[in-house]
C-alpha cells in the first residue's frame, strides 16, 4: 500500500513520524518511510491554502497513490464537538472566495463565476464522495469544514461568519487538500483533532498538545498498531 500524508506543519504529526522508522528524504517537503509491506510518503506543506495547493500538486503531478490523507488539528465552531475529538471532514468549502457588496456578501456562485456543475463541485462546496475504505474511519463523526486564510478570532467576524455559515470546524488547509486530490481522482480523507473552539481569542483555552497526542495516538494505533 502506498500512502500519502499531509499536513501544514511537522509538529502536528511529530510523534507519529518519529515511529515511522529511518526517513528517505525526497526533497524539503516529502519524506518517505517502509514499514513492512506499506510505503508511507509524508508531505509538509506548510501552513495555508496556497502552500498547501502548490506543494501537493508537484507530488501528485509525479507520484501514484492508494490514498492520501490530510492530518492536522482544527478549531470547531459547533461546541457539541469535543475538545480533543478527531473528525472526519467530509465536505469543505473556501469561506473568504467571494466579493463583498456594501453589507452583502456574494460567493462565487452569486457572481456568477463557478457552478454547483463544475466539477468537482457541488452545491454545497466540495463533497468528498471518494473516501477510502479504512476501517479506522468510518467510526469518526463526519463533519462540515471551511477553509480560511484567517482564522477567526474577533467576536464582530464571528458573528458574521456564522450568520452565512453552517460549518462546524475551521481549518486553513482542508478545502485546498481536498480540491487537488479530487480533480486527481485521488481516494483521500481529511482527518482533524479539535484544538480550540472558534471564540475570541484565548490560547489559554486551547488544548493544542492534547488535540495532537490524541491524532497521533490515532494514527499509531491503526497504522503502527501501538
Amino acid at each position: 500500500m502506498k500512502i500519502l500524508i499531509v499536513a501544514a506543519t511537522k509538529f502536528e504529526i511529530a510523534p507519529f513520524t518519529d515511529a515511522l522508522g529511518i526517513p528517505q528524504a525526497l526533497s524539503k517537503h516529502l519524506t518517505r518511510y517502509q514499514v513492512n509491506h506499506d510505503q508511507f510518503d509524508v508531505l509538509i506543506t506548510g501552513i495555508g491554502m496556497v502552500f498547501t495547493t502548490y506543494h501537493l500538486s508537484a507530488v501528485l503531478a509525479n507520484e501514484k497513490y492508494d490514498y492520501a490523507l490530510n492530518i492536522g488539528v482544527a478549531g470547531a465552531i459547533d461546541k457539541s464537538i469535543e475538545l480533543g475529538e478527531i473528525v472526519n471532514v467530509v465536505q469543505d468549502y473556501f469561506y473568504e472566495l467571494g466579493a463583498e457588496d456594501a453589507e452583502k456578501w456574494l460567493d462565487v456562485n452569486d457572481l456568477g463565476l463557478l457552478s454547483s456543475n463544475d466539477l468537482p463541485y457541488t452545491a454545497n462546496g466540495l463533497d468528498n464522495s471518494n473516501l477510502p475504505k479504512l476501517s479506522a474511519i468510518e467510526h469518526l463523526k463526519q463533519v462540515k469544514g471551511q477553509t480560511v486564510n484567517k482564522v477567526h478570532g474577533n467576536l464582530e467576524s464571528i458573528r458574521t461568519m456564522q450568520s452565512r455559515s453552517k460549518s462546524q470546524v475551521e481549518s486553513m488547509e482542508g478545502a485546498a487538500f481536498l480540491y487537488c486530490c479530487m480533480q486527481h481522482q485521488l481516494a483521500c480523507a481529511q482527518i482533524r483533532a479539535i484544538s480550540n473552539y472558534v471564540e475570541v481569542r484565548n490560547k489559554d483555552n486551547w488544548k493544542m498538545q492534547s488535540a495532537i497526542q490524541q491524532l497521533n495516538d490515532f494514527l499509531k494505533r491503526n497504522y503502527l498498531k501501538f
